[in-house]
């Protein structure tokens, strides 16, 4: 099933989402659909464990390409597939940038699965997520961040 297609999130946008579910240095975010990497490289920049994950090889090339030249690497996992591959894993943080329809199905299944972390925060860009009812919204024009 494919989740979302590819839309690059400008860095101003990663940054926000990133500040606004208190990412903080040390914690473990996955970025389901990682795309080109913009999610994981801020979230790494930040002293984070990134980990994005994305059916395409060729986006996932570009997010190592991005993190390898910001000499990010040492702190990001890159998977090429299905977010499922990881979602035994623990995170702090989920980012995603999916259409409604995918925030559904993913979180659906990730959230059925008992977490190790006692509380995980969950952020997204654009599209609802109509099962959770949301601590924080923020709406903002790119120009704002």
């Amino acid at each position: 099933m494919t989740l979302a297609p590819f839309d690059r999130t400008p860095p101003t946008v990663a940054r926000a989402m990133l500040k606004l579910a208190g990412l903080r240095q040390g914690e473990r975010l996955l970025d389901v659909g990682c795309g080109d990497g913009v999610i994981i490289a801020e979230a790494a920049k930040l002293g984070a464990i990134a980990v994005g994950v994305d059916i395409e090889a060729r986006l996932v090339r570009q997010a190592w390409e991005r993190c390898a030249k910001l000499g990010l690497l040492s702190r990001v996992h890159l998977v090429v597939g299905d977010y499922k591959a990881v979602k035994s894993w623990e995170f702090n943080v989920i980012a995603l940038y999916l259409t409604t329809r995918g925030n559904i199905a993913v979180l659906e299944d990730l959230l059925s699965q008992p977490s190790p972390t006692s509380q995980i925060r969950i952020v997204t860009h654009d599209f609802k997520l109509p099962m959770l009812e949301p601590v924080r919204v923020r709406e903002f024009r790119v120009q704002e961040v």
